[in-house]
């Protein structure tokens, strides 16, 4: 029978029954390891006739076994070390240690193990930033649940890309993805992978574990995605969300109006590719709440036009009066970020009067107002005389 116990001895061994035990974060587990990179419940022992299978539950953390991650489970044998955050545990054999030896390596009985892939994807992105994923019979990476790679963002496609390992090498594969697939910064369709790779998918950032140099100085096998921004400028119209139909030619030069009494009057001309609100409202913001929620919002340049993007502020991002995460803005759209309300201008190279127009709706709505209390005055008047009569 065997034992587990801390590396450090910062607790007492254990003995290795037949049974399950829980190891994480949380107090009320097994064998507890408080530390931030460990989940509450982040693995499980089970036990049963002399076999241990360490299993992974953990959705967004690796655990190493002799400094080997593992996906999802694997039996575990005398002596090996289970790694989880920066703590390490080992499985002990007792009469070694009442021996007061450890048991080499050499004279060790032959374990039968899976193969282990020389490949493997980190991932450096949250929410699954630090976790590995192993290689060995390839990989759909996606958002559905049966993905083997589940990337839970909503851009991401429910079957967005497909790794694969063909004589000895690693490929990546787009599947007809709604928003594409990246490796080095550059939209692919299929591409060999190689050694410290970066694929992106939608925001999600992998980073590529493998051989050094598998194919020696042979050029890489790529096949580019043909789309471009070209694609889009073709375009003369296009639908949008609310049922309008507007001018859909993709402008380097777009606007920002604002419309809230903080920003009223103002034009925000944005002609770079990557923009948060904040540095657009100006420094006299900087000090307060609403320019921390717009610091967080980004206006990006991509492919499909002008998109709005919700990284983390608090109180959220509303385009034409509906809460996003991110959304392509068509001319016309109005966006509340922070509680500033902002009108966006893509045709034209000069920036339209929207304040006037504003200005002039709301005279126009008062005098629509006036109008009708005259006219509940003038019927008040008038039927407390006949009624009086």
């Amino acid at each position: 029978m065997l034992k587990i116990q801390f590396e450090d001895r910062r607790k007492p061994a254990m003995w290795l029954v037949d049974s399950t035990l829980k190891l994480g974060s949380d107090p009320g587990c097994d064998i507890v390891v408080n530390e931030p990179m460990v989940d509450p419940v982040h693995a499980e022992l089970v036990i049963q006739q002399g076999e241990i299978l360490l299993r992974n539950v953990s959705n967004h953390r690796s655990i190493f076994i002799n400094d080997i991650p593992i996906v999802k489970e694997q039996t575990l044998q005398a002596w090996d070390t289970i790694r989880l955050g920066s703590s390490e545990l080992e499985i002990i054999d007792p009469l070694k240690e009442r021996a007061g030896e450890r048991a080499p390596k050499a004279a060790q009985a032959t374990v039968v193990r899976p193969v282990v892939s020389p490949w493997m994807l980190k991932a450096i992105s949250a929410p699954l930033d630090g976790q590995y994923f192993s290689l060995s019979d390839g990989a759909i990476i996606g958002r559905e649940k049966a993905a083997d790679i589940v990337v839970p963002m909503s851009f991401v496609s429910r079957q967005h890309a497909k790794v694969a390992i063909r004589k000895d090498n690693l490929f990546i594969e787009d599947l007809n993805s709604s928003n594409g697939t990246y490796v080095n910064g550059e939209r692919v369709l299929s591409c060999e992978l190689r050694n410290g790779d970066e694929i992106k998918i939608d925001e999600f950032k992998f980073s590529v574990l493998g051989p050094a140099n598998p194919s020696g100085n042979k050029p890489r096998t790529l096949v580019k995605d043909k789309k471009t921004k070209k694609s889009v400028e073709k375009s003369a119209v296009k639908s949008t969300t609310n049922g309008n139909v507007r001018a859909a030619e993709f402008n380097k030069k777009v606007f920002l109006h604002g419309l809230s009494k903080d920003a009223e009057g103002k034009v925000f001309e944005i002609t770079n590719a990557e923009n948060h609100i904040s540095r657009m409202l100006g420094h006299h913001l900087s000090t307060s709440e609403k320019s921390v929620s717009a610091r967080h919002v980004y206006l990006i340049d991509t492919e499909l036009g002008w998109e709005i993007k919700n990284n983390g502020a608090s109180d959220g991002l509303l385009v034409n009066g509906k809460m996003q995460s991110r959304a392509v803005l068509q001319d016309g759209d109005e966006v509340i970020v922070g509680g500033t309300l902002l009108k966006f201008q893509s045709v034209g190279d000069q920036p339209l009067n929207y304040a006037s127009q504003s200005v002039q709706k709301s005279q126009s709505n008062r005098i629509a107002i006036g109008v009708i209390l005259i006219g509940v005055i003038l019927a008040g008047v008038y039927f407390s005389g006949v009624f009086g009569n």
